[in-house]
């Protein structure tokens, strides 16, 4: 089944037609505008954040610095002699001006700050292109007034340690607002559970993030189709059209276009586990593993992967297999979701990132209202 303007919530037995975006946008209401602005909160010289790129994961990322630092976006022109702390949301796509802006507003005595999203091929690859990046990040940690965070905890990757000045857990492990999760509490409340689990990929739907694999063990599998109903929410990619054809032709459902924050937030609150088994191409960041995780929802995850490790390490409810023995594993019994868990986990994260990230820029620690 093909979904057009609906989410994968209006279908079937197992979800509702109130996940539509027009529903979910009035129950989120989304961010409040004084926590989206910085106003209120004493932040006008907050840091500025560049990044060549407004794609994926980044808008998000920008927002969570723009509510918690106060953060403004920053024109290239602006990153040499800005006074305030320069921070570049992915190292990885501007390596070299990252390098050369972080020396020269070194000698200004000004503080510079790198995230690296993907740190695996950088820590680990043997390949030249990787390691004269990994030589110069290893001389780059001698300089102070620059700092590199990995958004992979040192735990999960440890090789990240040599190249990194320190670690983040990705953003989208704590970013969930309490407007944002009491809207997906109040739809899961009114979901009326099918005979099925809603297994959800969520995002862009491609091999890098095993779609291939998702389809194909549920059309071969009638033990699956028996307890599960797949969805694929998210659009495409041309190359694995055929993949969405055999996906619905199996039964499973497939939302193939571009799907909104709110929407997204609908397909959480209809899904019962998250599809995160990705193939080592695609086992680089933690965004839909990070959303599902501070709602407490279980998730796929390929064993010995780096997602793997994190739902070990940070006791995040999960179910891990080898891709020979998945389908057997999911026809077993899923962990249970744990909302309380997660906000936990969200809560831990959170604290220690934003403690990480102001030291690296240099900026004080917020007043509480008792030091007021």
């Amino acid at each position: 089944m093909q979904a057009g303007s609906v989410l994968p919530a209006a279908m079937g037995p197992s979800v509702r037609s109130d996940l539509q975006p027009e529903n979910l946008d009035a129950r989120a209401g989304g961010r409040s505008r004084e926590a989206s602005t910085g106003k209120g909160q004493g932040r006008s010289a907050g840091p500025l954040v560049y990044s060549r790129s407004e794609a994926g994961r980044r808008p998000a990322y920008f927002r969570v610095l723009e509510r918690v630092f106060g953060a403004r976006r920053a024109r290239l022109r602006s990153l040499l002699f800005a006074r305030a702390p320069v921070l570049f949301l992915m190292v990885e796509e501007v390596f070299l001006l990252y390098v050369l802006v972080g020396l020269f507003r070194t000698l200004l005595g000004r503080r510079t700050v790198g995230l690296l999203l993907k740190p695996g091929p950088l820590a680990v690859s043997p390949r030249w292109g990787n390691r004269w990046r990994r030589a110069v990040l290893q001389r780059l940690k001698r300089c102070r007034a620059v700092r590199t965070l990995s958004i992979v905890p040192f735990s999960v990757l440890p090789p990240a340690a040599a190249i990194a000045d320190g670690y983040i857990y990705d953003f989208q492990l704590w970013d969930l607002s309490e407007e944002e999760r009491k809207a997906v509490n109040a739809l899961r409340a009114e979901r009326r559970p099918g005979d099925r689990l809603v297994l959800t990929a969520i995002g862009s739907q491609c091999g890098r993030k095993g779609f291939d694999l998702f389809a194909d063990i549920y059309a071969r599998s009638a033990r699956l189709r028996a307890c599960y109903q797949f969805i694929a929410c998210g659009k495409v990619a041309v190359a694995d059209a055929e993949h969405a054809e055999v996906l619905r032709e199996g039964g499973g459902v497939t939302v193939d276009r571009f799907i909104s924050d709110a929407e997204l937030l609908g397909a959480y609150a209809a899904s019962d586990a998250i599809w995160c088994f990705y193939p080592r191409t695609g086992d680089q960041a933690f965004g839909i593993l990070g959303r599902a995780a501070q709602l407490g929802l279980p998730v796929v995850v390929r064993e010995g992967s780096l997602g793997h490790r994190l739902c070990a390490i940070e006791d995040v409810p999960h179910l891990a297999a080898k891709m020979e023995g998945l389908s057997a594993r999911l026809a077993g019994s899923l962990p249970p979701r744990d909302e309380l868990r997660g906000r936990h986990a969200a809560e831990r994260f959170a604290m220690e990132s934003e403690a990480t990230l102001r030291a690296a820029l240099g900026l004080a620690a917020p007043h509480t209202a008792t030091e007021a």
